[in-house]
């Protein structure tokens, strides 16, 4: 066989080879997602589980979960390497109470794996609920860094950074103003990121309530961006009465009463008497040019 046919079936081997390894991390990457999704298929039936919820139900429940995690187990020996599903299977058994053996695999994910993003939020988040709040912040940091464009690490961040304000002074040396602007701007990152995700649209415009000196106007603007998003009616009465009132602060009475005519009957009344009465609190001569935060409307998230 001569020299030149022996280089070219060298080469044929070792494209084959490089194909079927492509081939099996796409089955691979594959049967991963649709652990992911079984996963949420049976949070989300979790979530509608009450006391009044048979017990066959919550029993095939048990047994499907049973299945889901012996899967896992099988996906991660037969892909020891595969860091992202340990930080997955890692948050299903911590939701199941069994938070020691969830840190373990995510600690492995990030031995296995020290650029694994979510492994550093899971454990973020572990710390946040026990007291390590000064932690949390460093390790969603860490997160953030390694995925830039994932919203929900900014998302965590800004929530921690606001509900723990000591913390973040110890570890940031910012004052209460400086937290609260920070976490405004991880909190507008994480919208636009997510621009279809409520909850992220609605805790950047709350949050500019807290700010020392609330910017009407881009509170006016976060809350219409929150109408683009896909809204219960619930979610979008909570919205409309949020526009009414920035509306007041801004001087638009005759706007914030067309928001308020787009309530709900059972909202309506209730609401345009607060407006009401705050029109006419803000256009008396003694009123200052520092209104009160306007508290969030009932109902809301």
């Amino acid at each position: 066989m001569s020299r030149v046919l022996l280089i070219c079936l060298f080469v044929l081997a070792g494209l084959a080879q490089s194909v079927r390894g492509e081939e099996d991390r796409n089955e691979a990457e594959r049967q991963f997602r649709f652990l992911l999704s079984r996963g949420d298929e049976l949070r989300a039936q979790d979530d509608q589980f009450n006391a009044s919820t048979p017990p066959a139900v919550t029993n095939r429940w048990n047994a499907q979960m049973r299945r889901l995690e012996g899967d896992y187990q099988r996906f991660l020996n037969n892909h020891p390497q595969h860091a992202r599903a340990m930080v997955a299977y890692g948050d299903l058994i911590y939701d199941q109470d069994r938070e020691e053996e969830g840190i373990r695999w995510w600690e492995k994910a990030i031995a296995t794996d020290p650029r694994e993003a979510y492994a550093y939020n899971s454990i973020a988040n572990h710390y946040g609920h026990f007291g390590r709040a000064a932690d949390a912040l460093r390790y969603y940091e860490k997160a953030i860094a390694l995925a830039p464009t994932e919203p929900i690490f900014r998302f965590n961040w800004a929530t921690t950074c606001q509900m723990f304000r000591n913390e973040s002074h110890a570890v940031y040396g910012w004052n209460k103003d400086e937290i609260f602007q920070h976490s405004l701007e991880q909190f507008r990152s994480a919208r636009d990121l997510a621009p279809r995700d409520y909850e992220m649209a609605t805790a950047y415009a709350e949050t500019i309530y807290q700010m020392p000196k609330p910017d009407w106007h881009e509170a006016y603007e976060a809350w219409r961006f929150c109408l683009a998003q896909p809204l219960d009616d619930q979610q979008r009465q909570f919205v409309v009465g949020n526009l009414a009132r920035v509306c007041v602060r801004l001087g638009r009475d005759d706007e914030a009463r067309e928001w308020v005519s787009k309530l709900g009957a059972d909202e309506q009344e209730s609401v345009r008497r607060i407006i009401e009465r705050k029109i006419a609190e803000l256009r008396q001569p003694t009123a200052t040019n520092s209104p009160a935060v306007p508290a969030p409307v009932a109902g809301g998230k």
